[in-house]
């Protein structure tokens, strides 16, 4: 191949990549020509295609160049949006608090409080480590259902206070079930009756009314034992430990009869009579 074929070639190679280029970058785009609602659209594209960290830039100058357009609360709850897809929840949190405080009449402050919920919830940890997020969440979404009843995302806000509640609980048992293996069932019957009378609605309320009852035996209070242990018979028959209940009930039953005294058998007249 001659020179001057090569450099023709080289010379056509480079005009088509700066053609590529030109039409896959597109042209320029100047932020400083657009209006309010043509620069919220730009920045919404950045977050529908998934570029989270640009689109919560573009939010950002959005929410602080426009304060009084309308389009700024739509613009923060965005900006806050952008904040959860990114992972940064604590971040996200001060995001919707803030459309929540300076924006309250907007139509996202509802989807804000739920998002706060769903933010804390993905902090919280699990059942044995600490649950300040857990209890952060669990008081967003109840927040959420008393203040939009009517909104259609109660029924999902209540599925997670019920899983919250869940978790909550079950921290209460890991708590006295540790006490209860350690030989101190004062303090393992402290949580098992927080349980019940707290979390009665959650998976952990019958492993607290049956533990509950096997502490008052080992403590030698047989009455309130059959009881406790009577009652969760009858309210968990199917548990797979209410087999194991009913014989412990027939257990107390009889040391019961046991150490009820002889009655005295009655005299008869002629016995009376000397």
């Amino acid at each position: 191949m001659t020179t001057g074929r090569l450099n023709r070639t080289w010379m056509v190679a480079l005009a088509l990549f700066f053609v590529a280029q030109l039409f896959s970058c597109g042209k320029p785009v100047n932020r400083e020509a657009m209006g309010p609602d043509e620069y919220f659209e730009y920045a919404k594209k950045k977050f529908d295609d998934g570029d989270y960290f640009a689109a919560k830039k573009e939010f950002t100058v959005i929410v602080l160049r426009y304060g009084g357009d309308p389009v700024v609360d739509e613009a923060q709850y965005f900006l806050a949006e952008s904040e959860f897809h990114l992972k940064e929840y604590l971040v996200a949190v001060s995001e919707y608090e803030r459309l929540i405080n300076d924006y309250p009449r907007s139509p996202y402050v509802p989807l804000a409080q739920f998002k706060i919920g769903m933010a804390y919830d993905k902090l919280s940890l699990r059942p044995e480590l600490d649950q300040e997020y857990t209890l952060k969440a669990l008081r967003a979404f109840q927040t959420f259902v008393e203040e939009n009843p009517g909104h259609e995302l109660v029924p999902q806000a209540e599925k997670f206070i019920a899983k919250l509640r869940a978790k909550l609980a079950k921290k209460k048992l890991i708590a006295a079930t540790t006490y209860r293996k350690m030989g101190l069932c004062r303090a393992a019957l402290v949580y098992y009756d927080i349980i019940l009378e707290s979390y009665y609605d959650t998976p952990a309320a019958a492993e607290a009314q049956y533990w509950k009852g096997v502490c008052l035996k080992k403590s030698h209070r047989l009455e309130e034992a059959r009881t406790a242990l009577s009652v969760f018979v009858e309210k968990y028959p199917d548990h797979r430990l209410a087999n194991e209940a009913r014989a412990l009930i027939e257990e107390i039953t009889r040391e019961l009869q046991s150490q009820a005294p002889e009655e005295p058998q009655a005299t008869t007249e002629q016995d009376g009579q000397h």
